[in-house]
């Protein structure tokens, strides 16, 4: 049973969406969660919807999961390829520390820009009771 429960969720055609994923990892929203004590188990999910660039070649998407900064420990990260569109999916663990609230963010990379996230962005948090 969770104690907490946060979602971020970014909608297609909002804010910059959509945005072309390049070279550089671009962070593409935070996600702060409460209530946590030492030893609370967090679970982290999240979907990106994006689409390829290139019509002749596969299209490649690293997404990570990153603790207290953009450029933070990463917790998670995933890659994901396809010829056209769909969703890319991560999740990742965490332990709560001695803080009662932490930020994650969720990043994205493309080597050769050949992708462009679409949206929707969902980013999710759950803070379990410790175990």
């Amino acid at each position: 049973m969770y104690k907490y429960y946060q979602k971020v969720e970014i909608a297609p055609h909002t804010h910059a969406l959509p945005l072309l994923a390049g070279e550089q990892e671009l962070y593409l929203c935070p996600l702060y969660l409460y209530q946590i004590t030492p030893g609370s188990r967090i679970i982290l999910k999240a979907s990106i919807a994006w689409s390829n660039t290139v019509a002749s070649d596969i299209g490649e998407l690293e997404i990570k999961i990153r603790r207290d900064h953009p450029s933070g420990e990463v917790l998670e990260s995933s890659e994901d390829s396809r010829f056209r569109t769909g969703t890319a999916r991560i999740e990742g663990e965490d332990r709560g520390g001695s803080a009662e609230i932490s930020l994650y963010y969720l990043t994205v990379r493309s080597s050769g820009s050949k992708a462009r996230v679409e949206g929707p962005i969902v980013f999710e948090g759950f803070v379990l009771d410790e175990e």
